[in-house]
């Protein structure tokens, strides 16, 4: 429970700060079960001075999901910052320090129990 509301604090507070939750998303890849959970939405990554936010949404299905902020390494994804668990049809953003990482492509994914990763944005290029 307490899980819950330190996620709905976030976007509480991510809205405060003008950042507030869009519309505006990216399709990226599904598998066929997420396709019957509407809502499902992973927003490409921006930058705001040396950290890097993500933001995602959980589909309408039953379940437990993340929203994850992934970096491209040579060896595959790297996530980078993870949510909290939210349920469905909830909403969250992460957040990843990149001060000194050098230049990096990231990406924003939901992760749903049980079935894995279930939507992915599009992807952000930038130096930090």
């Amino acid at each position: 429970m307490a899980s819950r509301k330190i996620g709905r604090r976030m976007v509480t507070v991510a809205a405060a700060f003008g950042l507030a939750l869009s519309a505006t998303l990216t399709v990226g890849s599904q598998s066929a079960s997420a396709l019957a959970c509407g809502g499902t939405a992973a927003k490409t990554p921006w930058k705001s001075g040396t950290t890097i936010w993500g933001e995602g949404y959980a589909g309408s299905c039953s379940g437990d999901y993340r929203v994850m902020l992934e970096r491209s390494r040579y060896y595959g994804w790297e996530t980078v910052a993870a949510s909290i668990w939210i349920r469905a049809n909830e909403g969250t953003v992460v957040t990843y320090n990149c001060a000194g990482t050098g230049t990096h492509t990231y990406r924003t994914t939901v992760w749903q129990s049980g079935t894995g990763t279930i939507k992915t944005s599009g992807t952000f290029r930038t130096s930090c």
